[in-house]
């Protein structure tokens, strides 16, 4: 009996125990078939949102492509724009360009001319000079209007200035009364000079540049100056901006002994030194002195755009010393230049250098 009772607990528990153990495995399964069916919810929901960002992208790389031909477009009609306006503007203006840069060159020949022939006073070197322009403008506006173009010149306006110069080769550059030491021109008002040039003898030359011929240019408190001596033979030429060395240079005077110095063009001889240019650089409160002009010789000339030159020190032309003389600085000109695709007009400075 004791036996039977055994095995009937025994079997009893195990009854238990299956009976507890059995949901167990029915609760797990329920959790897989769970997880199963969230993956597949998920699986199913991946590819539609990939599909979108995948459009997207294209409508995006398709978006870009469109800007980009479109900015490419522009461009080039930009470019063929300014190209085609450039070579509508060159073509059309040419003539007119033209017109201007004669107009120019006749206005420096006029003044030339008429500084050296009509030096009595200013009224009558303007009223030479306004006559020539006038006849040049005739010549040229009837040789414009053949290719039915309208051109025009007017003198709008004269500066009238001074011309200093020394014409006689063999004479030194001293004063008319013989000072070494003087002062050619001073005005607080004077503020141009151009066509400031020396033809110097080298043989009248001082031998090293202790005593050697200078020009000071003198304007608003700064000194620039021009040294001209004799160095084994050659002329030195050197130039000085308010006691500081600009350049020295040594030039051969050539066969006929002589040297060219052009300060408003700065070249020797046609060699060309830009330094020399600085010399007349000038503001206003200008004076022009030479030192030692016993120690050079030669000609020279200058034009001043103020009546400034130091009278007591120069006399007349023709009288073998140095001279003033009336004589126009410079003039401004009105230029009117008409076709049928093109009104110009423009104001320009006629001043020789």
């Amino acid at each position: 009996m004791a036996d039977v009772r055994s095995h009937a607990d025994s079997d009893s528990v195990g009854d238990e125990n299956a009976g507890a153990t059995a949901p167990r495995f029915e609760r797990r399964s329920r959790v897989r078939r769970a997880v199963d069916r969230d993956r597949g919810q998920r699986s199913r929901v991946r590819p539609a949102a990939d599909r979108d960002r995948g459009q997207l992208l294209l409508v995006g790389a398709l978006a870009l492509a469109v800007l980009f031909v479109a900015l490419a477009l522009l461009l080039n009609t930009a470019i063929y724009t300014g190209n085609l306006a450039t070579r509508d503007a060159g073509v059309d203006a040419a003539p007119a360009v033209e017109y201007v840069s004669d107009s120019r060159a006749a206005g420096v020949e006029a003044i030339r001319s008429v500084n050296y022939r009509n030096n009595t006073d200013h009224a009558e070197l303007n009223a030479a000079f306004r006559a020539t322009v006038a006849r040049w403008d005739g010549l040229a506006s009837h040789h414009r209007a053949v290719a039915g173009d309208l051109a025009a010149v007017e003198v709008a306006n004269v500066t009238n200035g001074t011309r200093i110069g020394q014409d006689d080769a063999s004479r030194e550059f001293t004063s008319a009364g013989g000072d070494a030491n003087w002062t050619v021109a001073a005005d607080a008002e004077l503020s141009g000079v151009r066509s400031m040039r020396f033809s110097v003898e080298e043989s009248a030359l001082a031998a090293g540049p202790s005593d050697a011929f200078h020009v000071n240019v003198t304007s608003d408190g700064a000194t620039r100056s021009l040294y001209v001596y004799e160095n084994g033979g050659d002329a030195e030429i050197r130039v000085v901006d308010d006691g500081t060395e600009l350049s020295s240079r040594s030039f051969d005077p050539g066969a006929d002994g002589t040297v060219a110095i052009d300060v408003s063009n700065g070249s020797v001889d046609g060699t060309p030194y830009a330094e020399l240019e600085t010399v007349i650089d000038v503001d206003d409160d200008t004076e022009i002195e030479y030192v030692n002009g016993d120690m050079a010789g030669g000609t020279y000339t200058m034009v001043l755009d103020e009546d400034a030159a130091n009278g007591a020190a120069l006399s007349t032309p023709g009288s073998g010393e140095p001279y003033a003389t009336p004589a126009i600085y410079a003039a401004t000109f009105e230029v009117t230049y008409r076709t049928s695709d093109l009104d110009y007009e423009a104001g320009i400075e006629v001043r020789p250098e």
